[in-house]
């Protein structure tokens, strides 16, 4: 059987208790949810109620607000969209991770190094290079859309912190640098990638909500 209008209510308010409001999320768990309560009320012939209560006394697990420290412990959200923030941002992590590491180790190895680099091409370029990344970086902190969540966008809201405390490393590194070497290196390519990353789940973002309002 299918519910009516007032019980598929009765389950948004559920989910709106629970703060499933992510729009790439919260159709996809409603349907779930309804498809539950439709099947169990016609196999177990039980009314909707007791369906309903069995329901969300199997979804509360998935439900309940959670941390992670691979976001840090100050974001929360509910565990269903931290696991899929998990999911989405892994490759993401690794590849910021070796964007620092590869031109560490491997400028360290070759022991390159150049001193007073102010005027020196490479400084110049990576200089040009990261003022850019801090525009994007800037018109996408500002022109994301707050209104409507999804799972990129908690992602972003986790990563904007720890991008602006880059920013500031940055600017002191341009201020006080006396040589290039694979740390100093390391670090700006590392910025320049996680602005890209930071770009990459703003235009999934994007997407997310462009979908939804087509739906």
């Amino acid at each position: 059987m299918e519910l009516t209008k007032e019980q598929i209510q009765q389950v948004e308010n559920y989910l709106n208790s629970k703060n499933i409001t992510y729009v790439d999320l919260r159709i996809e768990v409603l349907d779930h949810i309804v498809s539950e309560i439709e099947d169990k009320i016609i196999e177990n012939e039980v009314t909707f109620h007791h369906a309903f209560a069995t329901a969300k006394q199997n979804w509360n697990p998935k439900l309940e607000e959670a941390t992670s420290m691979f976001f840090g412990l100050g974001f929360s959200a509910p565990k269903i969209v931290i696991q899929k923030a998990k999911k989405v941002y892994w490759k993401q992590y690794v590849f910021l991770l070796a964007s620092y590491f590869l031109p560490f180790l491997l400028l360290t190895h070759f022991n390159f190094k150049i001193e007073n680099p102010t005027e020196h091409v490479s400084f110049i370029l990576f200089k040009g290079v990261t003022v850019l990344s801090f525009l994007a970086f800037m018109y996408m902190l500002v022109f994301r859309n707050y209104k409507l969540k999804t799972t990129y966008s908690f992602v972003l809201k986790s990563q904007s912190l720890s991008a602006f405390t880059g920013l500031i490393v940055l600017a002191i590194f341009f201020t006080k640098l006396k040589e290039l070497n694979g740390i100093n290196i390391g670090m700006f390519c590392t910025f320049i990638y996680a602005t890209f990353s930071y770009f990459h789940f703003y235009k999934k973002h994007k997407e997310a909500i462009l979908k939804h309002k087509i739906s």
